[in-house]
């Protein structure tokens, strides 16, 4: 018999920092993850929880009846509830998205909704460690830097919207979450899909990861998650180092020449994002190093997105494309 878990001592430190009396929301799918997430925060005194859920059309009666389940949970424990609903199908055509892309922007969209409705900064995710591991997979099959592979951070901005994500179970594995809800008897919702393999991530975490354990004799997963951390705080570090010239209306190319390829790649990624908005990828990087290094044509290049990088008098510029006519 596995010995019985309580994660709370654990959990008090990563949240010590956060203040008890304010408002905030969590992400309740009412699955194991995040059931353990809501206990724990009850068991850390956040006394203003908004739990909230986001139906996103896409498992008929069964997300019904989780909707159901986490609308009971919230009035049990005396929480605020917010349940929002899409078409996740729909804005996935229309976006030419794959459903879990869809499914994600429209619940991280609803998330700032409701925290801006109840006046939170924080929303709370129950991400864990095999979250961060897949993660960090799933970017290094694309060839990802360390931006991609430690994209699932234990704090990060949700989007432009002013209020903070935070995941206080990336330090916990499926495992120990699992032992912690054995011990504490929570009721939670099995989401069959989950067992799919039509998913990436779920292909990963059923194969890859198995696959990976018995090659290498150990469970990969916190060493993996360790490694997104450490990734993490490097590419923090690199974006507080370009973030002032980012900032400036052009870039000097006999400046830029000067910079090690490493950090060319990073101000040039935080420079364009600061005038675009955009990410670029890293093909779309490399053109651009490639035009600050040339002083013959072609002097201009499309950027995504109706923009332009232009090569001019020494200098790059980002404009918008000009209509045809």
């Amino acid at each position: 018999m596995k010995k019985a878990v309580d994660l709370l001592p654990r959990f008090l430190v990563g949240v010590a920092d956060l203040p008890r009396s304010a408002p905030v929301v969590v992400g309740v799918s009412g699955g194991l993850d995040s059931v353990v997430l809501l206990d724990l925060l009850q068991g850390a005194c956040f006394h203003r929880l908004v739990v909230a859920h986001y139906h996103h059309g896409l498992r008929g009666r069964a997300a019904d009846r989780d909707a159901a389940f986490v609308r009971a949970l919230a009035a049990e424990g005396g929480c605020t509830l917010a349940q929002g609903r899409g078409q996740t199908r729909v804005r996935a055509s229309q976006k030419r998205e794959t459903i879990e892309e869809a499914a994600r922007q429209l619940r991280r969209a609803f998330f700032a909704r409701t925290a801006k409705k109840h006046g939170a900064a924080i929303v709370f995710l129950g991400h864990h460690a095999g979250d961060a591991a897949e993660t960090v997979l799933f970017h290094l099959a694309r060839g990802g830097g360390s931006r991609g592979l430690s994209s699932l951070r234990s704090r990060a901005d949700l989007d432009d919207s002013g209020i903070t994500v935070v995941r206080p179970l990336l330090g916990f594995t499926r495992e120990e979450i699992m032992r912690h809800a054995q011990t504490k008897q929570l009721d939670f919702r099995e989401d069959e899909t989950n067992v799919s393999r039509v998913h990436t991530r779920n292909r990963l975490r059923h194969d890859v990861m198995p696959a990976l354990a018995a090659a290498v004799g150990f469970d990969p997963v916190p060493a993996l998650a360790r490694a997104a951390e450490i990734l993490a705080e490097e590419d923090r570090a690199w974006e507080d180092a370009v973030w002032e010239r980012a900032q400036a209306p052009h870039l000097e190319t006999r400046h830029l020449r000067r910079e090690p390829v490493a950090g060319q790649r990073r101000l040039l990624r935080a420079w364009v994002r600061a005038r675009t908005k955009n990410e670029l990828d890293f093909e779309t990087v490399e053109r651009a190093r490639a035009l600050a290094a040339s002083n013959t044509a072609p002097a201009k290049m499309n950027l995504p997105r109706g923009w332009h990088l232009r090569r001019q008098a020494g200098k790059l510029f980002v404009e918008r494309a000009r209509p045809a006519k």
